[in-house]
């Protein structure tokens, strides 16, 4: 990995934690740009974006790097997908997200809280709170 990318990966996630994401956006967008494989980089650059409020932005940060990454850091793109559709409104893409970053082993609770948000969101309680029981379930175990 390059040590550089690393470094703007590292003053980006610090920005963020401060709440400086004009800061994070630039830093986070410099790792990318060098490394583009860098799916943490890649995740944290779309929480960035969504948090500046470039919802489709950040979806689609998200989705190109699906096709290059592994399952587990494909599976956190989607969990991320889901959660920056759900701020960005779009209730069933997120959906799908969610339900695809499910079928990845360790993420299982992850998706179903997603997919209990979502679900409320689109006023279906009783799977929302059927998608909480399993995200709680999972948790557990």
């Amino acid at each position: 990995m390059s040590h550089v990318a690393r470094r703007y990966y590292d003053r980006g996630m610090t920005a963020l934690g401060i709440g400086d994401v004009q800061g994070a956006v630039e830093q986070l967008q410099a790792a990318l740009d060098l490394l583009p494989t860098f799916g943490n980089a890649r995740v944290a650059f779309a929480v960035a974006l969504a948090r500046f409020g470039d919802c489709p932005r950040a979806a689609g940060v998200l989705r190109s790097g699906l096709a290059r990454s592994s399952p587990v850091s494909a599976a956190a793109m989607q969990a991320t997908l889901g959660d920056v559709l759900t701020l960005g409104g779009d209730f069933f893409g997120a959906e799908e997200a969610f339900r695809l970053a499910g079928e990845q082993p360790g993420f299982e609770a992850r998706a179903a809280s997603g997919l209990a948000r979502v679900y409320a969101k689109l006023g279906r309680y009783a799977d929302s709170v059927a998608a909480l029981k399993r995200a709680a379930t999972l948790a557990r175990t």
